[in-house]
């Protein structure tokens, strides 16, 4: 049974493909778009994956469908409506795109609901796009999306679910008992109450990206003390039995503020950046904890699967694993919007009857022969040689000090870079959060990640038991080992943290390669692995997009298929 998972009603847009109970595709359109956090059609990500798979519309099963409820009225009407077809002609969407956006148009332009156009025009897109589709549709919630694609990955039967998020239209933060498919909801907080939302607003009072850019208060947390503002910050968010509230009257007078002085509200005001989101940080920990906490204790299940946004926040997991009860942990790698694609897909698989596999492996999207790959480094004009070890090249080229650009294989699902599309550097230089951040334009205060090899794991990290599957993706930080921060500091945070990609030979052969050639020339088991893309634009996806990041961040080298390309100005050989 072949079922096509498609997410088109907020960011991140996305599409996933399971195939008789195995995800074969997931990418988000943002990949292929080039704009962060892509809101638009997955058309482009629809493409590559029939492209990619060899699969055409007539070949699915089952389009399941993630969104509201509104979504849901909005879509079941374009399945018995003609008039999408009609307006194009029966033809694919991308041959006639004008005719839906003077439909679009002239709907806002009579001061509709903004959730008829919302829906309405992306809806009859995919329906178009989906042109000889004669299976079925089926409807997925959001919010329920994530709870779906958190159990489905975790490989148990048996397990708490937790989802914090901004909002899924309604719910914000839920916990789940789930066995055999079966699911019991605990617990449920609903807008306008969100750790998400008081997560946010930290992020955008201090001048950030709401959405793009919590990972950066996360990082900056760590330089702050948060006692010294954490009296007004805990009556923000609060815990009442297992629910979250918000003093949601504050929330938007403080972002009334901003918006009109661009300045911190005058409550606030006194302290520095860093404290407040130090506060900020152990609020979220704190009131999260607590619920799932609870939860724990009442069920005495010991294993948790986590997703939605706030999951991201790779301390709050880490705080979460160290629950008193929880002994295994698992993150949803695709964890905030992303991942509904993910969830509605395995969801319909599961319950038409096919049992579901636990993805082992994040590099789901397309790759590129070496052919392709030639074709553009010659038309770049770039200077490139193809080594007949080239792994160990780059090993030897790390261990002087360069810095290298990593290209193969199929593109990462989800936000972390793990391999396929990275910038790797060695991990002894302390300096190069700084000037490595300059190069790629980026203004981030977390170091760089590692990724380690498996062996050295737990000489790295404390408390790596019950983590293992979620250390292979980027997704939890751990306290280091001393070992770890004498050898790698460049990678260790000034909380004595770290959030490795703990990398087996299976995962990804030729990138473990590299690792295991730097540890047999220097003795240290880790590099530094951070994404490849430049700031505000997502990792790259296509070679050509590899060749202009690795241009205009000043690249030393690029590892890319079976070529390295050296940078005429920066190279050392």
């Amino acid at each position: 049974m072949k079922v096509l998972g498609v997410h088109f009603h907020s960011h991140d847009t996305s599409v996933v493909l399971v195939d008789n109970g195995s995800v074969v595709y997931a990418s988000s359109n943002e990949r292929f778009s080039r704009k962060k956090m892509d809101s638009g059609v997955p058309l482009l990500a629809l493409e590559d994956c029939f492209e990619y798979c060899k699969v055409k519309p007539k070949d699915l099963d089952i389009v399941s469908i993630t969104g509201s409820g509104d979504m849901r009225m909005f879509w079941e009407f374009m399945k018995d409506s003609t008039l999408g077809v009609r307006l194009t002609g029966g033809k694919r969407l991308a041959m006639y795109k004008k005719p839906l956006n003077v439909l679009y148009q002239t709907i806002a332009s009579l001061g509709v609901p903004s959730y008829l156009y919302r829906y309405f025009i992306p809806a009859t897109r995919v329906r178009l796009a989906l042109n000889g589709f004669e299976g079925k549709y089926e409807y997925v919630a959001h919010h329920f999306c994530h709870v779906a694609a958190a159990y489905h990955t975790s490989g148990w039967d048996k397990c708490l679910v937790g989802i914090v998020e901004g909002d899924g239209y309604d719910e914000s933060t839920s916990v789940w008992h789930v066995e055999n498919g079966k699911y019991e909801r605990y617990c449920v907080t609903r807008l306008p109450h969100s750790a998400g939302r008081f997560y946010e607003l930290i992020t955008y009072i201090l001048g950030f990206d709401r959405l793009k850019h919590p990972g950066k208060i996360t990082g900056l947390a760590a330089y702050g003390d948060s006692s010294v503002c954490y009296g007004i910050i805990k009556n923000l968010l609060w815990v009442e039995g297992l629910e979250l509230r918000m003093d949601y009257k504050r929330y938007y007078e403080w972002l009334s503020y901003y918006d009109n002085e661009k300045s911190l509200p005058k409550e606030i005001a006194r302290y520095s950046r860093e404290d407040l989101a130090a506060a900020f940080q152990f609020r979220l920990e704190e009131c999260v904890v607590d619920i799932i906490g609870k939860v724990v204790k009442i069920t005495g299940e010991s294993k948790i699967a986590l997703a939605g946004g706030v999951v991201a926040n790779v301390k709050l997991n880490q705080r979460i694993f160290e629950l008193d009860g929880v002994r295994q942990i698992h993150i949803q790698q695709a964890m905030g919007d992303a991942g509904l694609a993910l969830g509605a897909a395995l969801y319909s698989s599961y319950e038409n009857g096919e049992k579901v596999n636990q993805p082992q492996t994040m590099y789901l999207g397309p790759d590129y022969a070496d052919s392709e790959i030639e074709e553009i480094l010659k038309q770049e004009g770039v200077n490139y040689e193809r080594p007949r070890q080239l792994e160990a090249r780059v090993a030897r080229l790390l261990a002087e000090g360069s810095v290298v650009a990593w290209f193969d294989g199929r593109m990462e699902y989800g936000p972390r870079a793990l391999g396929s599309r990275s910038i790797l550097y060695q991990t002894t230089d302390k300096t190069v959060n700084d000037w490595l951040n300059k190069r790629l334009k980026r203004t981030e205060f977390m170091p760089f990640a590692p990724v380690t090899l498996e062996k050295y794991a737990t000489k790295c990290y404390k408390n790596f038991k019950g983590a293992e599957y979620p250390a292979r993706f980027m997704t939890i930080t751990f306290d280091c080992t001393e070992y770890m921060k004498k050898t790698c500091p460049a990678v260790v945070h000034v909380d004595n943290t770290a959030r490795p990609q703990v990398i087996r030979r299976k995962d990804n052969p030729r990138y473990y390669k590299v690792v295991e050639e730097y540890y047999k020339i220097t003795g240290i088991p880790s590099i530094i692995n951070t994404s490849f893309n430049m700031h505000g634009e997502p990792i790259v996806c296509t070679p050509s997009d590899a060749v202009r990041s690795f241009l205009q961040g000043n690249i030393d080298y690029m590892a890319i298929g079976s070529f390295l390309v050296s940078n005429e100005q920066n190279s050392k050989e």
